[in-house]
């Protein structure tokens, strides 16, 4: 194989899941299906782009050639740099650099005053991006619930209006159609000052995907190019079903899913070389059951492995999944099946991590459950810093200077370093027993709904202007009256 820039950087700790040899062994098994089997696409401009460029197409069947692949790969960049609203360059999407937000378009929320659970209204997007702003470890935002309460021709444009207004971080947005992403573009230049401020720094990422097994659909495609010409990044990924819309086996889950989110990155790279895409994908098995995708299940968590292995094999950033789980309520299940993931995802070098807070396998949201997340990824990111190894912290004089009998309580040494290097949570029970029955005796998922409660009570983000605002309103409304043109 030509040599892909198989060389990147490392930091301590990181997990390798699978060898050198066995990513090639993957690689070269993509190849082959992108070559053999090939793939769909629906949309005209890419198959001329295809078939110019050398490949075999016949109808919408478009075989690629192994040179193709590999070529594109070499004119992705290697990084992509994500800004925030107020245009501060804060995710450099490269490497093993972990950044962990929210996912998109939950149906369901459970109410934080009544814990019942019911259909996600527009309110619920604004208030779960106001709690993640407020929340230090979350680095970027999906709409994490579905503005069901708006017309549906534009309830996409009232989730990015409720996202951009309650959050200065950067957005990870879906949308319905070519159309309307064009739309949302016009909403973000007004918001940056303009379509140059925006293609200078953009603060969104479009989440497109092809139609599994390899179909890419023109609406996927349009979506891309759209944001393509105005310089916005895009993740173009895989969202699949293993047993059900991949095989069965974990290797042949992620072949598939590694040649739908190459041949996606080749349509891209035809389009404008150095195109900014995030390749990656979201490989849950099925469970044979009772049919529904295991988010919080160990497959899940091993796929993402290997895929972040092959992103960083390409080094090409990715986006993947974590903190998502099966778990229907925040209970002990939902932690541990987070837990796990997030931790993965931390010690693998994953770029953007997204559906951390998703329950009941991505149909349900919960705040509480968002807010021990937060917890969550501070413990994960606590690990993945490593142990710090030098003469401070080997420590040799301090034994020597308490030795045999003594204790460190103390001394300096304990005072200079415990809190960075004993990791203190926010909501996690550490006390004896009668003091937690002194102080209530709730339990982490109390102290989280307190918590979701008090920062929607307390916190305000940082406002847009009320003229933007009134520009992002009429866009939309010009979409709901089939008025808008791009």
């Amino acid at each position: 194989m030509v040599n892909i820039r198989s060389n990147y950087l490392e930091q301590t700790p990181v997990l390798r899941w699978v060898s050198e040899s066995q990513l090639e062994e993957i690689h070269l098994a993509t190849l082959e299906v992108l070559e053999r089997t090939g793939v769909q696409v629906d949309h005209p401009e890419a198959l001329k782009l295809l078939k110019d460029a050398g490949c075999i197409v016949k109808d919408n069947r478009v075989r690629i050639p192994n040179w193709l692949v590999e070529d594109c790969i070499r004119l992705a960049p290697r990084k992509i740099v994500v800004a925030n609203r107020k245009g501060q360059r804060v995710m450099h999407l490269e490497s093993n650099r972990v950044y962990f937000g929210t996912g998109s378009d939950l149906p369901y929320t459970i109410d934080l005053e009544t814990g019942i659970r019911r259909r996600s209204t527009k309110k619920d997007v604004e208030q779960a991006c106001r709690v993640m702003d407020y929340l230090p470890n979350f680095d970027f935002v999906m709409s994490y619930a579905i503005a069901s309460d708006c017309a549906a021709k534009a309830s996409d444009l009232h989730q990015f209006e409720a996202m951009v207004t309650n959050t200065v971080k950067p957005i990870v947005f879906t949308t319905h159609d070519e159309k309307n992403t064009r739309a949302l573009i016009e909403m973000a230049a007004a918001v940056a000052g303009g379509h140059e401020e925006l293609r200078k720094n953009p603060f969104l990422v479009l989440y497109s995907e092809p139609i599994s097994p390899l179909v890419h659909t023109r609406e996927g495609i349009g979506r891309m190019f759209a944001c393509i010409e105005h310089g916005i990044p895009v993740t173009y990924v895989s969202g699949v079903v293993a047993g059900g819309t991949t095989p069965v086996t974990k290797a042949g889950c992620i072949v598939q899913m590694n040649a739908e989110a190459l041949s996606g990155l080749v349509i891209a790279q035809l389009k404008q070389k150095g195109a900014s895409i995030i390749i990656g994908g979201n490989g849950t098995p099925m469970d044979m059951k009772n049919s529904t995708t295991l988010y919080g299940s160990p497959e899940h968590a091993m796929n993402y492995a290997v895929m972040t292995q092959l992103s960083q094999y390409y080094q090409i950033p990715n986006f993947t999944e974590a903190g998502c789980v099966n778990a229907p309520v925040p209970d002990a299940q939902a932690g541990f099946e987070a837990g796990i993931n997030l931790l993965m995802a931390q010690l693998t070098g994953a770029n953007l991590v997204h559906d951390v807070g998703y329950l009941e396998g991505g149909k349900t949201g919960s705040l509480a459950f968002l807010t021990m997340c937060n917890d969550f990824i501070d413990m994960v990111r606590y690990m993945g810093r490593g142990t710090r190894i030098n003469a401070t912290t080997l420590a040799v004089d301090c034994i020597d200077e308490v030795g045999p009998g003594g204790n460190y309580l103390a001394h300096q040494h304990t005072f200079d370093h415990f809190r960075t290097e004993i990791w203190s949570p926010q909501l996690f029970n550490r006390l004896f027993w009668e003091i937690w029955e002194e102080k209530g005796a709730q339990g982490i998922a109390d102290h989280a709904k307190n918590m979701a409660k008090e920062i929607l009570a307390s916190y305000q983000p940082e406002p847009v202007k009320e003229s933007v605002r009134a520009e992002l309103q009429k866009i939309i409304a010009d979409v709901e009256k089939d008025e808008f043109s791009a």
